[in-house]
């Protein structure tokens, strides 16, 4: 299980390059290998599952650094070409969350660069109940995040969410504050 294999040499040329020192690296891993003898077989599955949820993250950080970069790239080559500036690029909102309802207010769709993640109204409302308590935004932020792990997964992974301290958490709960109330809370 202490296996490593080639995926350490591409740690370093990653988006997480810098994120940690090779000192920091062994420190870690031996206190996770100290660790794994004390858990059960639902614990191991479990840190299995959040490894491969990094690993994909990282993936698809390193695609989205890549297609960023053949963008850039190709708006470069658009410009030198003569072409009217702004003709073919959609608006780029960075890390801005927008919500859009469903006509008949059934579904809400949660689009974060160009992704868009399906939510019901229960599911909606859930998350509203979550992010309208006078609780400290870190709090909340936590919660939210512990939802998305609990009821869609998929949320964490489609928009690479890094865990309970991603700043963009902060957004979501700022614009889910934004769009809706919850009627009669205190």
């Amino acid at each position: 299980m202490a296996k490593t294999t080639g995926s350490t040499k591409r740690k370093k040329a990653g988006p997480t390059a810098g994120a940690g020192t090779e000192t920091e690296t062994k420190m870690l891993a031996a206190e996770l290998a100290s660790l794994i003898t004390e858990l059960d077989a639902e614990g191991l599955a479990f840190l299995i599952e959040q490894a491969r949820v990094h690993l994909y993250n990282m993936r698809a950080a390193e695609l989205e650094l890549a297609a960023a970069e053949a963008d850039r790239a190709s708006s470069r080559a658009r410009k030198v070409a003569g072409s009217k500036p702004g003709a073919a690029t959609p608006a780029v909102t960075g890390d801005d969350f927008a919500i859009q309802a469903a006509s008949d207010g059934s579904t809400y769709d949660l689009v974060y660069r160009g992704k868009w993640k399906m939510f019901t109204g229960d599911e909606m409302l859930a998350m509203v109940r979550i992010v309208s308590s006078k609780d400290p935004v870190s709090q909340l932020t936590g919660r939210l995040y512990r939802w998305f792990l609990a009821e869609r997964s998929d949320v964490i992974n489609d928009l690479a969410l890094a865990g309970l301290a991603d700043p963009r958490l902060k957004k979501l709960v700022a614009l889910l504050r934004k769009t809706f109330t919850i009627k009669g809370t205190v």
